[in-house]
């Protein structure tokens, strides 16, 4: 069971480069604003198209205190980042904007966790926090962890092109390309009786 925050949250510009999470998660701290794309430089590279115009990355981070029977409190920051992402799409080879609508749990730690079983199935992220966290570079990192390994459109635009030359052909034709070999056992018979 999770503490709610009783802060009203701080509408900011600029993520802070250097917050101390620990005390943030001990008080229940809310910070939230929108940040500009100029600002990541990591994640720009990976992004495609012009990039003029779009909306900044919607933001907030939330500290809260996780209770649970038997243990002691631990220190948590949920964060949550919103964006529309310039990539192109691999089915149709057009524009598009990817939506991003994340929120990961981190569970505060000291030092980085071994990465055992148990701590690849948890439902939170360990996140090392003895110094000050600068909250632009976790913005980034979530953004960057959301894009997808192939950008498709869910459903492509009409007039988007004929099909890419990579679409799997259909019908019969398309047994025997799949399957070049299928019949060189029958050839291999033939060759043998005559």
């Amino acid at each position: 069971m999770s503490q709610t925050p009783s802060l009203t949250p701080l509408e900011t510009s600029l993520p802070p480069r250097a917050l101390a999470l620990f005390d943030f998660a001990r008080s229940g701290g809310v910070l939230q604003g929108r940040v500009e794309w100029r600002l990541m430089p990591r994640l720009k590279v990976q992004l495609s198209g012009p990039q003029e115009g779009l909306p900044p990355v919607s933001w907030s981070l939330r500290g809260y205190l996780r209770e649970r029977v038997g243990v002691r409190s631990q220190p948590m920051v949920c964060l949550q980042v919103r964006a529309e992402l310039p990539l192109v799409c691999q089915r149709c080879l057009h524009g598009m904007l990817y939506p991003i609508d994340e929120k990961v749990d981190f569970r505060l730690v000291a030092n980085e966790p071994e990465l055992t079983q148990a701590e690849l199935e948890a439902e939170d992220e360990a996140l090392p926090a003895t110094e000050p966290v600068n909250v632009l570079d976790l913005i980034e990192d979530q953004l960057i962890l959301a894009l997808p390994i192939v950008p498709m459109h869910e459903h492509c635009p009409q007039g988007a092109g004929a099909e890419p030359a990579h679409a799997s052909p259909v019908g019969e034709e398309a047994v025997e390309r799949q399957h070049p070999f299928a019949h060189l056992r029958e050839l291999m018979d033939r060759s043998k009786k005559s």
